[in-house]
């Protein structure tokens, strides 16, 4: 596994409906944010890969790529077969996204499972709130796209985040 600096490092976490007239816009501060991110010293940008604000960070990060060189996108699958029961083009989204990203392979490598590329095998009750300690764990800044809802992931990752004295960026309120 491949050690990447936490004090270079930032994770995405936001929910995952994001309502459509506002995407556009979204994907335009993510940009913004990323790019200031970059310009603070930040290079390693994790994405657990869920569908929404996860996959629109991932985009934004990825197209980036080309003016700032060294920016690196670390897909952190948390169990494998993520996206089977997704629709064929939110599959493709992520395809795209999990060819052109670093892989993180937090688990040893079993022989009888060849490349593993995730977290756990198989989905399991927690492994969603494992893969967001995974990613804050290993950040000093997270970006977020959070509505201030006291329940669900995002507001786990978040209150993990603040635990932990990460430079937190919302965007939601700027969309």
């Amino acid at each position: 596994m491949t050690k990447y600096d936490k004090a270079v490092s930032v994770c995405f976490s936001g929910h995952r409906s994001v309502p459509f007239a506002k995407r556009r816009e979204l994907k335009q501060c993510l940009k913004s944010e990323i790019a200031k991110a970059y310009a603070d010293g930040y290079r390693y940008f994790y994405c657990g890969m869920a569908m929404g604000f996860d996959l629109l960070a991932a985009e934004a990060a990825l197209s980036l790529q080309c003016e700032l060189k060294d920016l690196q996108v670390i897909a952190v699958v948390p169990f494998r077969g993520q996206s089977d029961r997704w629709s064929k083009e939110e599959q493709a989204k992520y395809d795209v996204i999990r060819r052109s990203a670093i892989h993180q392979y937090p688990l040893p490598r079993f022989s009888h499972l060849g490349e593993s590329e995730s977290l756990s095998e198989q989905y399991y009750n927690g492994c969603l709130l494992r893969l967001n300690d995974y990613m804050v764990n290993r950040s000093s800044r997270l970006i977020a796209y959070f509505d201030g809802n006291p329940k669900g992931g995002t507001f786990y990752t978040v209150r993990e985040a603040k635990r932990q004295g990460l430079d937190i960026v919302n965007l939601h309120n700027s969309v």
